[in-house]
């Protein structure tokens, strides 16, 4: 007998597992402690083997079960072994030790006669298997346990070999396929439906698990998978099996939708029948309804073909969405609950929201309103608040479609904001608000009167207070997208209901007011200003309410409110205010104990809107704001893993913060709403940096400190991109303070300070960049020494810094163009369908999103070290050529804006580079794509400016490409403004170069661009075309100033005029504009002014009206 496999030691072990399953918690509690602390840290073989053999061995069925428990638990643990490394107990008991496990389970599986503890030994042992597995370690005597189970007389034996393999399809993966085919299709096959349902998670599991290549081989699987359904479900007893056996169906369904193309008509039809079986639980019809819905996630194309399907399941799902009682605990509710999404009426309209995301708004919207308006007409009160529901929920999904119909859709709403019954005046609430989100901001410019003439009185409903309550809501949604202009009106008859709202005496109804009233502020911006002395003594008598706890989350909302408020009047009216506000902050922060208190977080964002108000005047707080702020940006992860088994969703729940997170065999909990009271306080610290400047420079050492190490912090996002935004701001800090300090007193030593903060921090940033695989995260950090290399120039990076990054932008290149590649590849093979395009697009999306990053950081390169930057450039010419010459436009378009950098801060020195780039930029302003035309247009321009001799051939050559750009019939449209406007610009430049070197005819050149103009959108082009115009107006150019031109000069600059956001700048260039349109129109007859003026636009005529020009 080994010494692990002592009797005397598993006779204790048995004895402590009665202790464990014990009822008295202090027996129980004692024997966890001695588990723990002497055999799991003393003697972890004797308790693996113990725990073993009392799974074989034992003579309570309920021990057994339980020592099977406990043996999968304790066997993977993760501990620390001698040497301090993580390994699990079972590696540190030892091979001897394993292979006594292996022993004693086999057996057991062999021998156990009752199920139950067989079906736990069979889950402990396909875990220990699948971990053995990832170890590579091949337990062969296991499939050959399972294989001749498959083949036994006895079912209990044949289920078991199925949940060995279900529990670690691994152990298939190395047999032969045919053989393991034909033991799935006798296995779905049997005759006991406890086999054939264990059998179907099997092969599902393998299907999951498997290479596409042997995949393929087992599609023909599928129709013998669903038919082991039909009968389960004709099976009262076995309804729970056949959730499970569906939901299994569900698995295969997300990851592998396209399977069910053969068989979607008997899927979509069969799922159909059980969703109408009323003799089902209403679980087990939802979890039919889920089935489809994941295969119209997946494959909408399916779906979308299969002609029958929405027109079927709608209708269902309207039913259901009707199936609401008319419970009166919803009348006298005191708080907001979340709908019980258990219900059909809650999965039901959730199922037709995401319906109508991946069917489309063409297929699903003339279907639900098929049905609508007669529900909207019945006397069935639940069917009209199912109508407005369903409005709510197909508005995202739908929404090209029914942008369309907004003015019709609305007037089947606004009727019911005045029905009869409660319930249905609340979802009215809660539609009107919905497409205030979804079609935000045309529904708010467009069709505010009729939704705040009716919206705003429901809020007098005190009788149903959660009506009320949910009108308030929508006034949230309304206003997130609704212009000053519009709200304006409408705010005092709003406020003065806000006000009745927040004196309820129901806190939930106060959150909602003084929520809601914070958005009408933002808003407002300063229209709110003759509001403020009412509004402002209100909120501070609720934020002085003593830090009881329930009235935490509503002082914390005030927090919110009163500070939006500020932000919106501005410094001049808050100011006499301030002390008095502040000293109530500091109050509350001092009050605030509870890590959980909702006060802090909301704290923080008002510490930085007052801020942000007041300046450089909020210095004498920082020492007071700064110390909580920075210790919860500091503050570690509250986070711990708990095995997969142990079920702690009760007492960690998402109300309270939490998520559940599976990782392996481990459940990782995480207190997430910490993680986004870090996050928020990061950003608070770029919101002081980038507000206080020099001021906030004795604090800039000790944050850079602490934020670098942020750039890798895995568990939230938001935190690497404050991480990495803040340093650019903590560096101008210094800046402001040391170097541009006139009484600094060493500024060379200031200098050196401020490069090695930023050294240290290209350190870190370098580092992260080689990790880093969110694609939005690597923009920041280019964004981030973009920032950086603008304020210190060309001395802010070293030879080392450079080559790193370089390779890095080299790098990441190369794993954009196999992306690329990979979609080129995913769109010419067989099996694509139309379905795959939304996925593909949303990869480009952000693909594109890095593209843009990179091209700021290369453009920064460029401007700031120009020629010196080239030896680096040259590294990159493969990727270049391969970019330029890509077949995404995107990508062609990216090369082609690096070129033109090229270009502009190398100058002549460009030249040494045309053979990469000119003849096919000569191409592009042909191309199809207008981003790739825009940035071809852009380069001829540059090229003219910056460029040199060895460009004029090009140039001159380009304008006739340019010229159709330019006069292109559709340039006007969105999608071509851009392109259209720079080839403007581009000719502009030409003619600026090169119209008196005799390369072409200029007069002709030039009568033909002023009748291309105007530039009336791109900001950037715009001064320099208008600058040139001026210039050849004032020079008496025969081409512009001539009778002719006058109707055409005038249409010109009145547009600029009309746009000041065009430029607002250039304060000097629109005087100028103005003076020279002045004179034009002072100098031509009446005749010619009216003939003009009947051919202006209103909107151009009401400018000229307003400036006295007429």
């Amino acid at each position: 007998m080994t010494e692990f496999a002592d009797p005397q030691l598993f006779q204790l072990l048995n004895d402590l597992l009665n202790q464990l399953s014990s009822q008295d918690n202090a027996i129980r509690r004692a024997a966890e402690e001695q588990l723990e602390l002497h055999w799991v840290a003393n003697q972890p073989g004797p308790l693996l083997a113990g725990l073993a053999n009392a799974t074989l061995s034992h003579n309570i069925p309920f021990i057994k079960s339980f020592s099977a428990v406990l043996l999968r638990r304790y066997a993977l643990k993760s501990v620390k072994n001698t040497n301090n490394e993580d390994q699990s107990l079972l590696q540190i008991a030892g091979p001897q030790v394993v292979q006594y496990v292996q022993a004693q389970l086999v057996q057991s599986l062999q021998v156990e006669p009752d199920w139950q503890v067989r079906n736990k030994v069979a889950d402990t042992t396909s875990q220990i298997a699948s971990y053995l597995l990832r170890k590579k370690f091949i337990w062969s005597e296991l499939f050959q346990l399972g294989a001749d189970f498959v083949t036994s007389p006895n079912p209990a034996l044949r289920r078991t070999a199925f949940l060995l393999f279900s529990g670690c399809p691994g152990l298939l993966t190395r047999q032969d396929q045919n053989a393991v085919k034909n033991m799935f299709v006798t296995g779905v096959q049997d005759q006991d439906m406890d086999v054939r349902l264990a059998a179907l998670k099997a092969t599902v599991e393998y299907i999951c698990l498997s290479k596409q290549s042997i995949r393929k081989g087992l599609t023909d699987l599928l129709p013998l998978l669903l038919n082991v359904l039909p009968p389960v479900l004709a099976n009262p007893e076995k309804e729970t099996d056949a959730v499970e056996g569906i939901t299994t169906i569900i698995e295969l369904a997300s990851l592998h939708p396209k399977m069910f193309k053969p068989l979607i008509s008997q899927t979509v039809q069969f799922m159909l029948e059980q969703m109408k079986n009323t003799n089902l639980e209403d679980g087990t019809r939802q979890t039919c309804l889920e089935l489809l819905i994941t295969i119209c996630e997946g494959a909408p194309g399916l779906l979308r073909k299969h002609e029958p399907f929405a027109p079927s399941i709608i209708p269902v799902m309207l039913d259901w969405m009707s199936e609401l009682d008319d419970d009166q605990d919803w009348y006298k509710g005191e708080t907001i609950e979340d709908d019980d999404e258990s219900t059909n009426e809650t999965s039901g309209e959730q199922a037709m929201d995401r319906l109508a995301i991946y069917l489309g708004g063409e297929i699903v919207l003339p279907i639900a309103f098929h049905h609508i308006p007669t529900m909207l007409a019945s006397p069935d009160w639940q069917k009209r608040h199912a109508a407005l529901r369903c409005i709510s929920a197909i508005g995202e999904g739908s929404h090209d479609i029914m942008k369309q119909e907004l003015p019709q859709i609305i007037n089947l709403i606004v009727p019911h904001m005045r029905d009869p019954h409660p319930r249905v005046r609340h979802a009215s609430c809660n539609a009107i608000g919905q497409l205030c989100t979804d079609f935000s901001p045309n529904i708010q410019n467009t069709y505010h009167e009729i939704i705040l003439t009716n919206l705003i009185p429901i809020m007098d409903d005190l009788q149903y207070i959660r009506v009320a309550n949910y009108a308030a809501a929508a006034l949230v949604n309304f206003s997130e997208g609704v212009s000053k202009s519009c709200i304006s009106p409408y705010i005092e008859p709003i406020i003065s209901k806000l006000l009745v709202l927040m004196n309820t005496g129901k806190i939930f109804v106060q959150e909602q007011a003084v929520t809601t009233l914070a958005t009408v502020a933002d808003s407002a911006g300063t229209e709110f200003i003759k509001f403020y002395p009412n509004i402002m003594p209100v909120l501070l008598q609720i934020l002085r309410i003593p830090n009881q706890k329930e009235f935490r989350s509503l002082k914390g909302k005030a927090l919110e409110c009163s500070s939006l408020i500020i932000l919106a009047v501005g410094k001049e009216i808050f100011y006499p205010d301030s002390s008095a506000f502040i000293e109530v902050l500091r109050e509350i922060q001092v009050s605030i104990t509870d890590a959980d208190d909702p006060q802090a977080s909301y704290l923080l964002s008002a510490w930085a809107r007052i801020c942000k108000v007041l300046g450089a005047d909020f210095a004498p707080y920082l020492e007071f704001v700064l110390p909580p702020l920075l210790i919860t940006a500091d503050s570690k992860p509250e986070m711990f893993a708990l095995d997969a088994e142990i079920d702690v969703s009760d007492k960690y729940t998402e109300e309270d913060g939490w998520e559940i997170m599976p990782v392996g065999q481990k459940n990782l909990v995480i207190k997430t709403s910490a993680l986004e009271d870090k996050c928020t306080a990061v950003e608070m610290l770029l919101c002081y940096a980038q507000e206080m400047g020099g001021i906030f420079a004795p604090y800039v050492e000790q944050i850079m400190t602490m934020v670098l190490p942020m750039l890798k912090f895995y568990l939230n996002d938001g935190v690497r991109y404050a991480a990495a935004a803040v340093i650019p701001a903590l560096l101008n800090c210094w800046i402001k303070a040391e170097v541009r300090n006139p009484f600094s007193i060493n500024m060379s030593l200031a200098k050196e300070k401020i490069g090695a903060l930023w050294n240290a921090a290209c350190d870190e940033l370098l580092k992260a960049l080689t990790e880093e695989e969110d694609y939005s995260i690597i923009c920041t950090f280019y964004s981030t020494f973009s920032e950086g290399i603008k304020h210190l120039g060309q001395t802010s990076m070293t030879a080392e810094h450079m080559n790193a990054l370089t390779n890095d932008i080299i790098g990441q290149l190369e794993q954009y163009l196999i992306r690329a590649l990979e979609r080129q590849k995913l769109r010419e093979a067989e099996d694509y369908e139309p379905e795959d395009e939304e996925a593909l697009k949303d990869e480009e999306f952000s693909d594109e999103e890095f593209l843009a990053g990179a091209s700021q950081l290369m453009s920064t390169l460029l401007k700031t070290f120009n020629v010196s930057f080239l030896p680096f450039f040259d590294q990159m010419l493969s990727k270049m050529d391969e970019m330029i010459n890509s077949p995404e436009p995107s990508s062609r378009q990216w090369a082609l804006c690096v070129f033109c950098d090229v270009i502009e801060f190398t100058g002549e020195k460009s030249a040494a580079y045309q053979s990469h780039f000119l003849s096919i930029m000569g191409r592009s302003l042909s191309d199809p794509s207008a981003d790739v035309r825009q940035a071809a247009s852009y380069g001829a321009g540059v090229a003219a400016k910056f460029g040199g001799p060895s460009f004029a051939q090009f140039t001159v050559e380009s304008l006739p490409h340019l010229f159709n750009i330019a006069n292109d019939a559709n340039g006007r449209a969105d999608e071509n403004l851009m392109a259209t406007e720079n080839a403007i610009s581009a000719i502009g430049k030409i003619i600026a170069t090169y119209k008196d070197s005799g390369a072409f005819d200029a007069n002709n050149v030039i009568t033909h661009w002023v009748a291309s103009l105007p530039i009336v959108d791109d900001g950037q082009e715009a001064p320099e075309t208008y600058t040139l115009l001026l210039d050849l107006i004032q020079k008496q150019h025969p081409a512009v100033v001539n009778q002719s031109q006058i109707p055409r000069l005038v249409f010109v600059l009145t547009s600029v005029l009309a746009l000041p956001d065009l430029m607002p700048s250039e304060v000097q260039l629109n005087q100028q504009i103005h003076a020279c349109l002045g004179s034009i129109l002072g100098s031509i007859d009446a005749a010619t002014k009216k003939s003009i003026w009947e051919s202006l636009s209103e909107h151009h005529r009401q400018y000229l009206q307003s400036q006295r020009f007429v």
